[in-house]
């Protein structure tokens, strides 16, 4: 073990040439003693005291200052910020009152508006005074001949009260003689109810088998006699149209002989019958001939005139093969042996249930 001399660290590598501590030579032979001697310490300076007493009193100082420091500058925030919302609040302030000076002078540009309008009414009513003074004098010259014609409307007045009278009178009458007309029309729907029958007023469109079909009238048209109607089935080409189920069905033949009819001057109605043993329905036309009365006339595939009844087997003929007096004669149509029927559901003829006339 070996220390140094010169500051007598203690020195564990002996290959060291040089103190660690301090830098001396170990080699030397006043630089390194071979058994431990105590340590001798060097003498502290009294300068370096005294530097670190007059150090510690100037931390403690600036310690104290810092502190004060510190206390004024939170003291200095807090008023800053107490004047930063006293600023804002003015600030708002300010800007109200300028609001409040805008709305003023909006408000006084507006009464200025206000009284020049003013004033251009009171000059327009002064004019109209002036103008209504002397359309009063007019109406005072005008209310004198009113007086006049008073006196002379009285006396019409009272001729036609006397008229009045007379017209009540006739309006009696002919209240008496509309509830005539209503009976019968009650007892006219009595007896088609009791025939099966349904009369639609005129309409542009109706429905039958859930499709719309639509009617075009004429206002012109009237009732054709029997020649006059047989003359226009001749003419008319709409049983050379093909039959197609979906796309020219009875209803088709029936509404274009209609549309036909009606372009023709002639009146018509379209007809759909209810099958009591079928589930599907059929569409014909009918006519009131002036001389042989209701006529149905089926155009489906070719022109026939039918018998529609309801409890009876529909039946048709070509018009070449009936007398219009056989229109209505049940023995004529059940006696025939040939003639047109409509197939009910079981390949039988079908029988009329209800008929619909569509006029």
């Amino acid at each position: 073990m070996s220390f140094c001399a010169k500051c007598g660290y203690e020195n564990k590598d002996q290959s060291a040439l040089y103190c660690q501590r301090c830098g001396a030579n170990l080699k030397s032979e006043n630089t390194t003693i071979k058994q431990p001697v105590a340590l001798q310490y060097p003498k502290r300076n009294v300068g370096i005291k005294m530097a670190m007493a007059v150090l510690g009193l100037a931390l403690m100082v600036s310690i104290a200052w810092g502190i004060v420091t510190t206390v004024r500058l939170s003291n200095s925030r807090s008023a800053l910020q107490l004047a930063q919302t006293n600023l804002t609040q003015t600030q708002s302030e300010l800007t109200d009152a300028k609001q409040q000076l805008i709305d003023a002078q909006t408000q006084l540009s507006t009464t200025k508006d206000t009284l020049t309008r003013t004033q251009s009414t009171l000059v327009q009513t002064q004019t109209q005074l002036s103008s209504t003074q002397t359309e009063l004098s007019s109406t005072k010259t005008q209310l004198s001949a009113a007086q006049t014609q008073l006196s002379t409307t009285q006396s019409q007045l009272s001729s036609a009260n006397s008229d009045l009278a007379s017209t009540k009178s006739q309006l009696s009458d002919t209240q008496s003689q509309l509830a005539s007309a209503m009976q019968q029309v009650t007892d006219y729907q009595k007896t088609l109810a009791a025939l099966g029958i349904t009369i639609h007023s005129a309409t542009t469109s109706w429905t039958f088998n859930g499709l719309t079909w639509t009617h075009n009238d004429h206002s012109q048209a009237v009732n054709p006699t029997w020649n006059q109607l047989m003359t226009f089935i001749a003419q008319d080409k709409t049983d050379l149209n093909p039959y197609n189920i979906h796309s020219f069905n009875c209803v088709n033949y029936a509404t274009t002989v209609y549309n036909n009819a009606e372009a023709s001057n002639i009146e018509a109605a379209t007809v759909t019958l209810n099958l009591s043993n079928s589930v599907a329905g059929h569409a014909v036309n009918a006519f009131i001939t002036s001389d042989y009365g209701l006529v149905y006339v089926d155009c489906t595939g070719g022109d026939t005139i039918s018998r529609v009844e309801v409890g009876k087997v529909y039946r048709a003929v070509s018009p070449g093969s009936i007398q219009p007096t056989q229109i209505r004669n049940d023995a004529w149509w059940d006696a025939l042996h040939s003639y047109y029927y409509v197939a009910n559901d079981y390949g039988g003829q079908a029988v009329v249930d209800s008929i619909d006339i569509w006029w």
